[in-house]
């Protein structure tokens, strides 16, 4: 009964205090935006949702609504207590409630029987409904407890998967990646490394983890995350509770994509001590060989009596990942950690035969090339046989969950990851690669979160998330400067060894802000959201292809002979002397996009529910390019003169924000009245961020920050 007493005393109407916040510069209109967006609102379930909910409508055996009945969840491994009460309609809800469970769930009113739920489990950002009917004490005063069993697919509103803990758990994966586990939802692709969904390009997802910004905003990343240029997972797996895909959410909360959205909640302590230890290893020995097809051999272009019928082993190579977890109390039922940290190490030789290469230089050759660049330049180019690629990563992640009364609960968490990526090109038969012309990638991601979820006596809650994000991708040469060279050696044959020339002036830094606020309004049969999402980016980007200079030769005898090469090419900057990276002839810029919407969901009656809100989204970016007078005062009036251009043509200034309305109405109709067939359906508008680097392009490719020669 503590619980119970706990809770009645909590319906009355409260009034929230208004607390100042620091944000860092450059965001105080942000800071604005929120303040004024939080004064009213609903809904909790927006991108980057992290929480779950509970509602219904309490009844007596006349059907009839009663008022002021205790609803208690009670999250059994943290003891996490959660109440509302009934309202005039008997009707309740509970939000912002922990992923997971297992909750047991009581419903009771004075002078009549209690219902429980036992062994509830609440999936990511869904709202799991309850409807009671109590029996009246002159009748029966007793307990009714249902037991619910664990499903792993269960509501969802509009097209959606969710993927839980068990599921996360039992299904096997070869990449511990994200990626696999979206390709559960049917609607996906795999695109590259990542996932296309709807037929959409997976740069116009939208990826959110305990709803920070979590996907590569720039656009670079085949795989559509952070760090995922070097191939390293922007995340453990291992922290991941639950993950939710959404393709057409008629909930005006969700935006960001036009794509899917990708929501993933990440682990939290509970009152146990828990932990895990993992290794995974991946070789070439298991691998499986399977039979080759009749399409695979006419395909290869061979007689198929002379192609065997089992394909040959792979090539070696090894994966391994360690890792471990640990979460638990730090004070029982206030405040809880969990913990990860997890190592990968990833090697694939690359073997090359010499004795299959077809050009004119031999071993000989290729070792006095070496010698010669060693003793003329001091530099090393490496060897020309058997390469390795490697792979290393290492992730920390660290939450902190604290109840700091019934009425509010925040969570704090850091994720580090790292990966270094050492790519080096094998030989061929056609081409000779010294190992130094490969690429060494390192990428550093550290993503922070704050959540306060607060309840407001029984018709107002509050769901607050900030979210701070960096990436640093600096893919440079391996070895010392040195530039780029192709030596033609006979028919189609190269020899190629240098810094690799697109990689001589070539790094991305990202800084994202985030911050979404939705706020919520309980009044009768209607739950009104008001919120807000707001992203804010600082992006730097050069990219100098060619700025340590490329040359090319027609044999080997020229270069060894100090003869001029015949073709020369070299991009460089405009703005500074500075050679490889540090340049200012980059795209530099910041670029903000906000978000705004109201909705109602109005439960018409037990089976039928309608929603309908309007979104409102403004992208624009803060900074212009460089102005070019010349464009301006005399190229674009000539070009007017002879052609007629049309419009408002002005070189140096970025496109001005756009208005982008997003109405959404959706409903849900329970066909049966028993829960078992629910139809749904909708109609929205959905609209995404794009890729930033396109529009960077802007800033870097106008003929005044960058210039280039070719001889």
């Amino acid at each position: 009964m503590r619980y119970f007493n706990n809770f009645r005393q909590r319906l009355s109407l409260r009034h929230p205090c208004a607390n100042s916040v620091r944000i860092p510069e450059g965001l105080i209109f942000l800071l604005f935006l929120f303040l004024f967006g939080s004064i009213s609102l609903p809904n909790a379930f927006s991108q980057g949702t992290t929480t779950s909910a509970i509602s219904g409508k309490v009844m007596d055996t006349d059907k009839e609504p009663l008022i002021g009945a205790t609803i208690i969840a009670i999250h059994e491994p943290s003891g996490t207590a959660y109440g509302a009460a009934s309202n005039l309609s008997g009707l309740y809800n509970i939000v912002n409630m922990r992923v997971g469970g297992p909750y047991r769930i009581t419903i009771s009113y004075t002078g009549y029987g209690e219902s429980v739920y036992e062994n509830v489990f609440l999936r990511l950002g869904e709202s799991q409904r309850f409807d009671v009917i109590l029996e009246d004490a002159s009748l029966e005063l007793s307990t009714v407890v249902t037991s619910a069993s664990r499903s792993t697919s269960g509501e969802s509103a509009g097209a959606s998967t969710q993927i839980s803990t068990q599921d996360i758990e039992n299904m096997p994966t070869l990449n511990r990646d994200v990626s696999d586990y979206v390709r559960l939802t049917p609607q996906s692709s795999g695109y590259g490394s990542g996932n296309a969904i709807a037929g959409t390009n997976n740069r116009y997802n939208a990826i959110y983890v305990d709803g920070a910004v979590n996907n590569d905003v720039f656009g670079l990343s085949e795989s559509g995350t952070n760090g995922g240029q070097t191939g390293i997972a922007p995340f453990s797996i291992d922290i991941i509770d639950q993950i939710q895909v959404v393709l057409s959410p008629y909930d005006v909360s969700f935006g960001g994509f036009a794509g899917g959205g990708i929501n993933a909640v990440t682990k939290s302590g509970t009152n146990n001590f828990e932990g895990t230890a993992y290794y995974f290893l991946q070789n070439q020995d298991l691998i499986g060989r399977q039979n080759g097809t009749l399409f695979d051999r006419i395909h290869a272009g061979k007689d198929p009596a002379d192609i065997p019928s089992e394909k040959p082993k792979v090539a070696d190579f090894t994966n391994q990942l360690y890792g471990a977890s640990l979460g638990g109390p730090i004070i029982k039922d206030k405040l809880f950690f969990f913990t990860n940290v997890e190592i990968r190490r990833d090697q694939t030789p690359s073997p090359f035969d010499i004795n299959v290469y077809n050009g004119d230089s031999d071993v000989d050759d290729l070792n006095t090339l070496s010698n010669y660049l060693q003793e003329t330049y001091n530099y090393d180019p490496g060897t020309f046989g058997d390469v390795n690629d490697e792979l290393d990563g290492l992730s920390f992640f660290g939450k902190i969950d604290y109840n700091i009364n019934n009425d509010h609960r925040l969570t704090l968490r850091h994720n580090y990851t790292k990966g270094e990526q050492f790519n080096r090109n094998p030989g061929s038969p056609n081409t000779i690669n010294f190992s130094n012309n490969g690429i060494y990638f390192p990428s550093t991601t550290n993503s922070s979160a704050m959540e306060l979820n607060s309840r407001f006596g029984n018709n107002y809650s509050n769901n607050l998330i900030i979210g701070y994000t960096t990436v640093r991708d600096n893919r440079d040469q391996l070895g010392d400067r040195f530039p780029y060279v192709y030596i033609e050696d006979g028919g189609n044959n190269v020899i190629r060894f240098g810094s690799e020339e697109f990689s001589t002036g070539n790094e991305l830094n990202q800084d994202i802000i985030s911050l979404t606020n939705n706020f919520k309004i309980y009044k009768g049969d209607h739950t009104i959201t008001l919120g807000t999402h707001n992203e804010y980016y600082d992006i730097y980007n050069l990219f100098l292809p060619q700025n340590f200079g490329t040359y090319r030769f027609n044999n080997l005898q020229e270069f060894l002979n100090n003869e001029p090469a015949y073709e020369y090419n070299r991009g460089y900057s405009l703005v500074d002397n500075i050679t490889g990276d540090g340049s200012k002839a980059a795209a530099a810029f910041r670029a903000i996009q906000l978000g705004f919407y109201i909705q109602d969901e109005w439960r018409m009656n037990n089976r039928f529910t309608l929603t309908g809100g309007l979104r409102l989204d403004v992208p624009f970016i803060l900074d212009d390019p460089t102005v070019d007078t010349y464009l301006n005062n005399t190229a674009i009036p000539l070009m007017a003169a002879e052609y007629g251009v049309a419009g408002d043509i002005e070189a140096g200034k970025a496109p001005q924000g756009q208005l982008m309305w997003s109405p959404r109405v959706g409903f849900e109709y329970d066909a049966t009245g028993d829960r078992k067939t629910i139809v749904r359906g909708g109609m929205g508008i959905f609209t995404s961020r794009i890729p930033f680097v396109w529009p960077a392009s802007m800033f870097n490719n106008n003929g005044l920050t960058q210039g280039r020669v070719n001889i």
